[in-house]
């Protein structure tokens, strides 16, 4: 199964960690790749200490830096992604549309991520906003994460156990 995980609000990342849970609940071998980001969360210690293999590709947010740190990283990511496709159950490219979006990534890699993972019949999650109409049309399940209301347009900062 191709998943997408995008939009506006919260939860992208949340709904990805849940099927990788589940998934390693069924015996399933799960790789969490987190593209851009680079700071350790208590969903990904979590991750780890119940066996999940956990991978942090990114630099931080791109304005963080130059752009072809930002690039390079990407491109790196996109080996471990594939790599990862030839040897795990479940692939998880958390905030990969945002390395799309950013122009970090093309289109076309993405695109062969997901007929790569069909061909193995790995299930391959990806997360972020900007997934384009192709991945969508190729994807078996999107969803789309809508803002309603969030404490940080009011001020409050990223809280633990909520944020990260």
């Amino acid at each position: 199964m191709i998943i997408i995980n995008d939009g506006g609000g919260k939860g992208k990342t949340t709904a990805a960690i849940g099927a990788a849970v589940r998934a390693a609940g069924h015996g399933l071998k799960v790789k969490f790749i987190q593209m851009i980001k680079n700071a350790n969360s208590g969903e990904l210690e979590m991750m780890r200490k119940i066996g999940i293999e956990v991978e942090q590709c990114g630099i931080g947010f791109t304005k963080n830096g130059e752009a072809s740190q930002h690039e390079i990283a990407a491109q790196a990511g996109l080996d471990t992604i594939r790599n990862a496709i030839l040897n795990y159950d479940m692939v998880i490219c958390d905030e990969i549309n945002y390395a799309l979006k950013g122009g970090l990534i093309k289109e076309s890699a993405i695109f062969d991520l997901m007929e790569l993972a069909e061909e193995r019949g790995v299930h391959l999650v990806l997360t972020g906003r900007g997934a384009t109409p192709l991945m969508i049309n190729k994807a078996d399940i999107v969803t789309e994460m809508t803002k309603i209301k969030h404490a940080y347009d009011s001020g409050v900062k990223a809280q633990a156990g909520i944020e990260f």
